[in-house]
């Protein structure tokens, strides 16, 4: 898979094989329910912030949002059997929330900052491991691309 930055200031990720298309998905797949990033930040607020009355469903929302985003815009290019999948900077934040998501979700999933990389890690971790060292790849590059341009 190869991640280009674009004359309009976005990227294109141009997929190379249905593993690299799969690897895509993953990313909301990855971020798996809002509500669970949502719900371990209220239990680092007071109980009298009333975080879960008015802050959380807002996140949930938005989360929820990037999410579906993010996939449809995939799944759109994949259907429409398109090169590559473009980020404009218009949509930047629904990316990159999405793929934060992803990866806080694998952190609390398998505590991959915890771990080193060898070759002798379980498949699964190795997996999100690869996964997660992608996701931060394409955030640095957007931040990189498309954040820092604008």
């Amino acid at each position: 898979m190869k991640v280009l930055p674009t004359l309009e200031g976005g990227l294109c990720i141009l997929p190379e094989s249905d593993a690299d298309w799969l690897e895509l998905e993953l990313i909301c797949a990855d971020a798996g329910r809002s509500s669970h990033l949502a719900e371990s930040l209220a239990d680092l607020m007071d109980s009298d912030s009333e975080w879960e009355q008015y802050v959380m469903p807002d996140l949930v929302q938005s989360f929820s949002s990037q999410c579906r985003y993010v996939a449809a815009a995939i799944e759109d290019a994949r259907h429409k059997n398109e090169q590559g999948v473009f980020i404009k900077p218009s949509q930047v934040e629904n990316w990159y929330g999405a793929i934060n998501l992803a990866r806080l979700s694998l952190e609390a999933r398998y505590h991959l900052n915890a771990i080193d990389a060898t070759d002798d890690m379980k498949p699964e971790l190795r997996s999100a491991h690869f996964r997660d060292r992608f996701y931060l790849l394409l955030q640095s590059m957007i931040l990189e691309y498309i954040m820092d341009a604008s």
